[in-house]
Protein backbone atom coordinates (compact mmCIF):
# COMPACT_ATOMS: atom_id res chain seq x y z
CA UNK A 1 0.00 0.00 0.00
CA UNK A 2 3.20 2.24 0.59
CA UNK A 3 4.27 1.59 -3.12
CA UNK A 4 0.61 2.55 -4.44
CA UNK A 5 0.13 5.96 -2.16
CA UNK A 6 4.09 6.67 -3.30
CA UNK A 7 3.21 6.26 -6.61
CA UNK A 8 0.31 8.45 -6.62
CA UNK A 9 2.47 11.44 -6.14
CA UNK A 10 3.30 11.42 -9.44
CA UNK A 11 -0.34 12.75 -10.28
CA UNK A 12 -0.23 16.46 -10.52
CA UNK A 13 -2.89 18.04 -7.79
CA UNK A 14 -3.52 17.66 -4.49
CA UNK A 15 -6.91 16.46 -3.08
CA UNK A 16 -7.24 20.16 -1.02
CA UNK A 17 -5.83 21.55 -4.09
CA UNK A 18 -9.41 20.20 -6.33
CA UNK A 19 -12.40 21.99 -5.72
CA UNK A 20 -15.47 21.11 -6.91
CA UNK A 21 -17.20 23.36 -9.55
CA UNK A 22 -19.23 26.01 -8.13
CA UNK A 23 -21.82 25.37 -10.25
CA UNK A 24 -25.28 23.77 -9.52
CA UNK A 25 -24.37 20.37 -9.59
CA UNK A 26 -26.79 16.63 -9.40
CA UNK A 27 -24.89 13.62 -7.91
CA UNK A 28 -26.09 10.17 -7.75
CA UNK A 29 -25.75 8.04 -5.38
CA UNK A 30 -26.82 4.55 -4.71
CA UNK A 31 -26.32 2.17 -1.50
CA UNK A 32 -28.28 -0.86 0.41
CA UNK A 33 -28.40 0.93 3.91
CA UNK A 34 -32.48 1.40 3.68
CA UNK A 35 -32.15 -2.03 5.44
CA UNK A 36 -33.49 -0.30 9.07
CA UNK A 37 -34.74 2.41 10.21
CA UNK A 38 -31.98 3.89 11.97
CA UNK A 39 -29.60 3.45 9.28
CA UNK A 40 -31.24 4.75 6.77
CA UNK A 41 -31.55 7.88 8.77
CA UNK A 42 -27.99 8.23 9.33
CA UNK A 43 -27.36 8.13 6.12
CA UNK A 44 -30.37 10.82 5.23
CA UNK A 45 -28.46 12.84 7.96
CA UNK A 46 -25.50 12.93 6.07
CA UNK A 47 -26.60 13.82 2.72
CA UNK A 48 -28.42 16.33 4.20
CA UNK A 49 -25.77 17.66 6.21
CA UNK A 50 -22.90 17.77 3.34
CA UNK A 51 -25.75 19.62 1.04
CA UNK A 52 -26.36 22.59 3.46
CA UNK A 53 -22.73 22.76 3.68
CA UNK A 54 -22.78 22.91 -0.25
CA UNK A 55 -25.87 24.67 -1.54
CA UNK A 56 -24.68 23.84 -4.96
CA UNK A 57 -24.89 20.14 -4.43
CA UNK A 58 -28.08 18.23 -5.16
CA UNK A 59 -27.55 14.42 -3.79
CA UNK A 60 -30.04 12.01 -5.26
CA UNK A 61 -30.14 8.98 -3.68
CA UNK A 62 -31.48 5.61 -4.56
CA UNK A 63 -31.44 3.22 -1.49
CA UNK A 64 -31.78 -0.45 -2.94
CA UNK A 65 -32.51 -3.36 -0.50
CA UNK A 66 -29.62 -5.41 0.18
CA UNK A 67 -30.19 -8.74 -1.80
CA UNK A 68 -30.75 -7.00 -5.36
CA UNK A 69 -28.18 -4.37 -4.53
CA UNK A 70 -25.56 -6.74 -5.74
CA UNK A 71 -27.44 -7.62 -9.29
CA UNK A 72 -28.37 -4.26 -9.93
CA UNK A 73 -25.00 -2.84 -9.06
CA UNK A 74 -23.67 -5.33 -11.75
CA UNK A 75 -26.20 -4.60 -13.99
CA UNK A 76 -25.74 -0.74 -14.14
CA UNK A 77 -22.20 -1.48 -15.94
CA UNK A 78 -23.26 -2.78 -18.86
CA UNK A 79 -26.55 -1.06 -19.06
CA UNK A 80 -24.16 2.49 -18.65
CA UNK A 81 -26.12 3.60 -15.51
CA UNK A 82 -23.62 3.14 -12.70
CA UNK A 83 -24.48 6.32 -10.50
CA UNK A 84 -21.54 8.70 -9.66
CA UNK A 85 -21.33 7.42 -6.38
CA UNK A 86 -22.14 4.03 -4.91
CA UNK A 87 -21.38 2.45 -1.44
CA UNK A 88 -20.26 -1.10 -2.32
CA UNK A 89 -19.28 -3.98 -0.42
CA UNK A 90 -15.39 -4.00 -0.65
CA UNK A 91 -14.85 -7.46 -1.84
CA UNK A 92 -16.82 -6.19 -4.93
CA UNK A 93 -14.24 -3.81 -5.69
CA UNK A 94 -11.97 -6.20 -7.57
CA UNK A 95 -14.91 -7.42 -9.79
CA UNK A 96 -16.34 -3.74 -10.78
CA UNK A 97 -12.64 -2.65 -11.17
CA UNK A 98 -11.60 -5.31 -13.47
CA UNK A 99 -15.44 -4.11 -15.52
CA UNK A 100 -13.93 -0.69 -15.58
CA UNK A 101 -16.80 0.29 -13.63
CA UNK A 102 -14.89 2.22 -11.22
CA UNK A 103 -12.76 5.44 -11.10
CA UNK A 104 -9.16 4.56 -10.24
CA UNK A 105 -8.68 7.31 -7.34
CA UNK A 106 -4.90 6.60 -6.85
CA UNK A 107 -3.92 10.01 -8.34
CA UNK A 108 -6.35 11.71 -6.24
CA UNK A 109 -5.26 10.29 -2.75
CA UNK A 110 -2.25 12.18 -3.13
CA UNK A 111 -2.16 15.24 -0.77
CA UNK A 112 -5.33 13.75 1.11
CA UNK A 113 -4.69 14.44 4.89
CA UNK A 114 -6.17 10.60 5.56
CA UNK A 115 -4.31 8.79 2.93
CA UNK A 116 -1.72 7.21 5.26
CA UNK A 117 -3.54 6.96 8.01
CA UNK A 118 -5.99 4.08 7.13
CA UNK A 119 -5.05 0.60 8.78
CA UNK A 120 -3.12 -1.49 6.52
CA UNK A 121 -6.08 -4.28 5.66
CA UNK A 122 -8.52 -1.58 5.50
CA UNK A 123 -6.64 0.15 2.75
CA UNK A 124 -6.11 -3.25 0.67
CA UNK A 125 -9.55 -3.90 0.33
CA UNK A 126 -9.88 -0.77 -2.17
CA UNK A 127 -6.83 -2.03 -3.55
CA UNK A 128 -7.09 -3.91 -6.90
CA UNK A 129 -4.03 -4.40 -9.50
CA UNK A 130 -1.93 -1.44 -7.54
CA UNK A 131 -4.55 0.93 -7.61
CA UNK A 132 -7.15 2.85 -5.39
CA UNK A 133 -10.68 2.50 -6.75
CA UNK A 134 -12.57 3.81 -3.19
CA UNK A 135 -12.66 5.14 -0.40
CA UNK A 136 -13.27 2.75 3.10
CA UNK A 137 -15.82 5.06 4.61
CA UNK A 138 -17.62 1.98 6.76
CA UNK A 139 -15.70 -0.87 8.64
CA UNK A 140 -16.48 -3.16 10.78
CA UNK A 141 -15.45 -6.79 12.11
CA UNK A 142 -16.43 -9.64 14.41
CA UNK A 143 -16.17 -10.18 18.05
CA UNK A 144 -17.57 -12.62 20.59
CA UNK A 145 -20.47 -11.58 22.75
CA UNK A 146 -21.05 -13.64 25.96
CA UNK A 147 -23.81 -13.56 28.64
CA UNK A 148 -22.58 -13.04 31.60
CA UNK A 149 -25.62 -14.00 33.56
CA UNK A 150 -25.28 -18.04 31.70
CA UNK A 151 -21.36 -17.62 32.68
CA UNK A 152 -21.44 -17.05 36.35
CA UNK A 153 -24.71 -19.07 36.78
CA UNK A 154 -21.85 -22.38 35.23
CA UNK A 155 -19.04 -20.70 37.12
CA UNK A 156 -17.06 -19.47 34.09
CA UNK A 157 -15.17 -16.59 35.33
CA UNK A 158 -14.84 -14.69 31.71
CA UNK A 159 -14.85 -14.81 27.84
CA UNK A 160 -12.56 -17.72 26.37
CA UNK A 161 -9.00 -16.62 25.52
CA UNK A 162 -8.23 -19.60 23.43
CA UNK A 163 -9.97 -22.18 20.61
CA UNK A 164 -9.43 -24.90 23.73
CA UNK A 165 -11.33 -22.33 26.53
CA UNK A 166 -13.82 -21.79 23.85
CA UNK A 167 -14.51 -25.22 22.64
CA UNK A 168 -14.48 -26.39 26.39
CA UNK A 169 -16.61 -23.13 27.94
CA UNK A 170 -19.42 -23.43 24.76
CA UNK A 171 -19.78 -27.66 25.78
CA UNK A 172 -20.23 -26.33 29.48
CA UNK A 173 -22.77 -23.20 28.63
CA UNK A 174 -24.93 -26.21 26.44
CA UNK A 175 -27.39 -26.65 28.72
CA UNK A 176 -31.29 -25.57 30.18
CA UNK A 177 -32.48 -24.84 26.56
CA UNK A 178 -29.28 -22.95 25.33
CA UNK A 179 -26.64 -23.43 23.20
CA UNK A 180 -22.96 -22.55 24.08
CA UNK A 181 -21.98 -21.14 20.89
CA UNK A 182 -23.84 -19.45 17.67
CA UNK A 183 -23.19 -17.85 14.92
CA UNK A 184 -24.24 -17.49 11.39
CA UNK A 185 -23.34 -20.14 8.94
CA UNK A 186 -26.42 -19.88 6.59
CA UNK A 187 -25.30 -21.09 2.93
CA UNK A 188 -24.07 -17.98 1.55
CA UNK A 189 -21.19 -15.51 2.60
CA UNK A 190 -22.48 -15.11 6.34
CA UNK A 191 -20.42 -18.81 6.57
CA UNK A 192 -17.70 -17.55 4.57
CA UNK A 193 -17.44 -14.38 6.98
CA UNK A 194 -17.52 -16.36 10.21
CA UNK A 195 -15.35 -19.64 9.25
CA UNK A 196 -12.08 -17.80 7.15
CA UNK A 197 -10.82 -16.36 10.88
CA UNK A 198 -10.85 -19.65 11.82
CA UNK A 199 -8.93 -21.06 8.80
CA UNK A 200 -6.33 -17.88 9.21
CA UNK A 201 -6.04 -18.47 13.27
CA UNK A 202 -5.04 -22.04 12.63
CA UNK A 203 -2.44 -20.80 10.21
CA UNK A 204 -4.28 -21.31 6.92
CA UNK A 205 -5.60 -19.30 4.07
CA UNK A 206 -7.94 -19.83 1.15
CA UNK A 207 -5.30 -19.92 -1.74
CA UNK A 208 -4.19 -23.41 0.12
CA UNK A 209 -7.89 -24.40 1.60
CA UNK A 210 -6.49 -28.31 1.58
CA UNK A 211 -3.65 -27.82 3.82
CA UNK A 212 -3.20 -29.29 7.04
CA UNK A 213 -3.98 -26.16 9.11
CA UNK A 214 -6.99 -25.10 7.27
CA UNK A 215 -8.08 -28.79 7.33
CA UNK A 216 -7.52 -28.49 11.10
CA UNK A 217 -9.61 -25.64 11.51
CA UNK A 218 -12.07 -27.00 9.53
CA UNK A 219 -12.44 -30.07 11.95
CA UNK A 220 -12.51 -27.62 14.76
CA UNK A 221 -15.73 -26.18 13.30
CA UNK A 222 -17.19 -29.87 12.91
CA UNK A 223 -16.00 -30.82 16.31
CA UNK A 224 -18.27 -27.76 17.79
CA UNK A 225 -21.28 -28.76 15.68
CA UNK A 226 -20.79 -32.54 15.72
CA UNK A 227 -19.25 -33.73 18.80
CA UNK A 228 -19.97 -31.52 21.56
CA UNK A 229 -23.32 -29.92 19.59
CA UNK A 230 -22.78 -26.81 21.31
CA UNK A 231 -23.58 -25.21 18.46
CA UNK A 232 -27.28 -25.77 17.01
CA UNK A 233 -27.79 -27.52 13.73
CA UNK A 234 -30.33 -24.26 13.02
CA UNK A 235 -27.18 -21.82 12.45
CA UNK A 236 -26.61 -23.43 9.01
CA UNK A 237 -30.07 -21.62 8.34
CA UNK A 238 -29.43 -18.33 10.71
CA UNK A 239 -28.16 -15.01 9.53
CA UNK A 240 -26.51 -12.59 11.52
CA UNK A 241 -29.77 -11.18 12.70
CA UNK A 242 -31.09 -14.67 13.42
CA UNK A 243 -28.36 -15.03 15.61
CA UNK A 244 -28.88 -11.65 17.45
CA UNK A 245 -32.74 -12.74 18.32
CA UNK A 246 -31.48 -16.39 19.45
CA UNK A 247 -28.82 -14.59 21.88
CA UNK A 248 -31.01 -11.79 22.92
CA UNK A 249 -33.96 -14.14 23.70
CA UNK A 250 -31.47 -16.08 25.93
CA UNK A 251 -30.90 -19.19 24.25
CA UNK A 252 -27.06 -18.55 23.00
CA UNK A 253 -24.59 -17.90 26.11
CA UNK A 254 -22.11 -17.21 22.50
CA UNK A 255 -22.22 -15.63 19.83
CA UNK A 256 -19.78 -14.18 17.27
CA UNK A 257 -21.38 -11.32 15.17
CA UNK A 258 -20.37 -7.25 14.22
CA UNK A 259 -21.08 -4.24 15.95
CA UNK A 260 -24.32 -3.97 14.29
CA UNK A 261 -25.97 -6.27 16.54
CA UNK A 262 -24.90 -3.76 19.31
CA UNK A 263 -27.92 -1.35 19.71
CA UNK A 264 -30.29 -4.45 19.59
CA UNK A 265 -28.43 -5.42 22.43
CA UNK A 266 -30.60 -3.29 24.46
CA UNK A 267 -33.32 -5.44 24.53
CA UNK A 268 -31.85 -8.37 26.78
CA UNK A 269 -32.61 -8.79 30.65
CA UNK A 270 -29.20 -9.91 31.44
CA UNK A 271 -26.19 -8.78 31.75
CA UNK A 272 -23.37 -9.15 28.72
CA UNK A 273 -19.81 -8.06 27.54
CA UNK A 274 -17.97 -8.56 24.77
CA UNK A 275 -14.74 -9.82 23.94
CA UNK A 276 -11.93 -10.31 21.20
CA UNK A 277 -12.41 -13.90 19.52
CA UNK A 278 -10.59 -16.68 21.47
CA UNK A 279 -7.31 -16.63 19.28
CA UNK A 280 -5.89 -19.71 17.78
CA UNK A 281 -2.42 -21.28 17.39
CA UNK A 282 -1.54 -17.93 15.33
CA UNK A 283 -3.54 -15.64 17.28
CA UNK A 284 -5.88 -13.34 17.04
CA UNK A 285 -7.48 -12.60 13.05
CA UNK A 286 -10.61 -11.30 12.33
CA UNK A 287 -12.55 -10.62 9.26
CA UNK A 288 -12.50 -6.63 7.91
CA UNK A 289 -16.32 -6.38 6.60
CA UNK A 290 -18.23 -2.95 5.36
CA UNK A 291 -18.31 -1.08 2.30
CA UNK A 292 -16.29 1.05 -0.12
CA UNK A 293 -17.70 4.34 -1.57
CA UNK A 294 -16.77 4.49 -4.83
CA UNK A 295 -16.90 6.79 -7.87
CA UNK A 296 -18.22 5.52 -11.41
CA UNK A 297 -15.69 5.78 -14.10
CA UNK A 298 -17.73 7.12 -16.21
CA UNK A 299 -18.73 9.90 -13.94
CA UNK A 300 -18.64 13.82 -15.43
CA UNK A 301 -18.93 15.05 -11.50
CA UNK A 302 -15.67 12.77 -10.37
CA UNK A 303 -14.67 16.02 -8.40
CA UNK A 304 -17.53 16.76 -6.88
CA UNK A 305 -18.08 12.91 -6.03
CA UNK A 306 -14.31 12.80 -4.47
CA UNK A 307 -15.20 16.10 -2.47
CA UNK A 308 -18.56 14.42 -1.30
CA UNK A 309 -16.02 10.97 0.06
CA UNK A 310 -13.58 13.46 1.78
CA UNK A 311 -15.94 15.56 3.65
CA UNK A 312 -17.38 12.47 4.60
CA UNK A 313 -14.14 11.32 6.01
CA UNK A 314 -13.58 13.68 8.56
CA UNK A 315 -15.03 12.55 11.64
CA UNK A 316 -16.65 15.60 12.85
CA UNK A 317 -18.82 15.24 9.80
CA UNK A 318 -20.17 12.15 10.01
CA UNK A 319 -18.69 9.92 13.35
CA UNK A 320 -21.95 9.79 14.96
CA UNK A 321 -23.69 8.58 11.82
CA UNK A 322 -21.30 6.42 10.78
CA UNK A 323 -20.78 4.62 14.33
CA UNK A 324 -23.86 4.08 15.87
CA UNK A 325 -26.22 4.81 12.95
CA UNK A 326 -24.11 2.00 10.81
CA UNK A 327 -22.83 0.41 13.32
CA UNK A 328 -19.31 0.97 11.91
CA UNK A 329 -15.65 1.07 13.84
CA UNK A 330 -12.46 3.26 13.25
CA UNK A 331 -10.46 1.82 10.77
CA UNK A 332 -7.58 4.99 10.66
CA UNK A 333 -4.37 5.36 13.25
CA UNK A 334 -6.02 8.56 13.78
CA UNK A 335 -9.40 7.48 15.30
CA UNK A 336 -8.86 4.48 16.68
CA UNK A 337 -8.50 6.26 20.19
CA UNK A 338 -10.67 9.20 19.58
CA UNK A 339 -13.69 8.71 21.96
CA UNK A 340 -15.88 9.96 19.81
CA UNK A 341 -16.09 6.27 18.30
CA UNK A 342 -16.96 4.99 21.35
CA UNK A 343 -20.70 4.93 20.74
CA UNK A 344 -21.94 2.45 23.11
CA UNK A 345 -21.38 0.07 25.41
CA UNK A 346 -19.32 -3.28 24.18
CA UNK A 347 -17.63 -1.24 21.29
CA UNK A 348 -13.99 -1.80 22.37
CA UNK A 349 -13.94 -5.21 22.55
CA UNK A 350 -14.34 -4.66 18.17
CA UNK A 351 -11.91 -1.63 17.57
CA UNK A 352 -9.17 -3.74 19.15
CA UNK A 353 -10.00 -6.26 16.59
CA UNK A 354 -9.62 -3.58 13.94
CA UNK A 355 -5.88 -4.42 14.49
CA UNK A 356 -5.87 -8.27 13.44
CA UNK A 357 -8.06 -7.98 10.47
CA UNK A 358 -7.99 -9.27 6.99
CA UNK A 359 -9.29 -8.19 3.41
CA UNK A 360 -11.52 -10.58 1.55
CA UNK A 361 -10.48 -8.19 -1.56
CA UNK A 362 -7.18 -10.13 -1.73
CA UNK A 363 -8.82 -13.40 -3.13
CA UNK A 364 -9.48 -10.95 -6.46
CA UNK A 365 -12.62 -10.13 -8.59
CA UNK A 366 -13.69 -13.94 -8.41
CA UNK A 367 -14.46 -13.63 -5.21
CA UNK A 368 -18.14 -14.43 -5.02
CA UNK A 369 -17.46 -18.05 -6.72
CA UNK A 370 -14.90 -18.28 -3.74
CA UNK A 371 -16.67 -17.68 -1.03
CA UNK A 372 -19.66 -20.32 -2.65
CA UNK A 373 -16.40 -23.10 -2.88
CA UNK A 374 -15.87 -22.22 1.16
CA UNK A 375 -19.48 -22.06 2.38
CA UNK A 376 -20.43 -24.87 0.82
CA UNK A 377 -17.76 -26.99 1.74
CA UNK A 378 -18.04 -26.41 5.43
CA UNK A 379 -21.95 -27.34 4.92
CA UNK A 380 -20.59 -30.30 3.80
CA UNK A 381 -18.09 -31.17 6.83
CA UNK A 382 -21.05 -30.47 9.03
CA UNK A 383 -23.71 -32.17 7.65
CA UNK A 384 -21.43 -35.12 7.61
CA UNK A 385 -21.81 -35.56 3.71
CA UNK A 386 -17.79 -35.81 3.67
CA UNK A 387 -14.68 -35.84 5.37
CA UNK A 388 -13.08 -32.33 6.37
CA UNK A 389 -10.02 -33.57 4.37
CA UNK A 390 -11.93 -34.74 1.34
CA UNK A 391 -14.30 -31.40 1.31
CA UNK A 392 -11.05 -29.24 1.71
CA UNK A 393 -9.26 -30.87 -1.63
CA UNK A 394 -13.00 -30.47 -3.31
CA UNK A 395 -12.73 -26.86 -2.07
CA UNK A 396 -8.64 -25.76 -3.09
CA UNK A 397 -9.98 -27.59 -7.00
CA UNK A 398 -12.82 -25.13 -7.19
CA UNK A 399 -10.87 -22.20 -5.87
CA UNK A 400 -7.15 -22.70 -7.21
CA UNK A 401 -8.28 -21.42 -10.64
CA UNK A 402 -10.56 -18.62 -9.78
CA UNK A 403 -7.60 -16.94 -7.46
CA UNK A 404 -5.79 -13.77 -9.10
CA UNK A 405 -2.56 -15.95 -9.37
CA UNK A 406 -3.78 -18.70 -11.25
Amino acid sequence: MAAVLAAAGCSSGTAEEREPAAQNVTVTWWDYFGYSPGSNKAVEALITRYQEAHPNVQINRTAIPFPEFHTKIVESVSAGTFPDIAVIDTPDVPLLASQGALADLTGRYKGWSKSNQFLEPVLESVNHDDKLYGVPLRSNTTALIYNKDLFGKAGIAGPPATWADLRANAKALTKDGASGLCFAAGPNESTTFNVLPFVWMAGGDVTAINDKPAVEALTYVHDLFNVDKSVPEAALRWTHSDVEKEFVAGRCAMMINGPWVLPGMQKATFQWGTAPLAAGSKGVVSPLGGEAWVVGAKSNNADVAWDVLTWLAESRNSAHEFGSGLGSIPNRNDTLNDPVWKWGPGVGAFISEMLSTRSRSQYGPKYARVSEAIWTMTHQVVKKEKKPQAAANDAQATIRPLLPSS
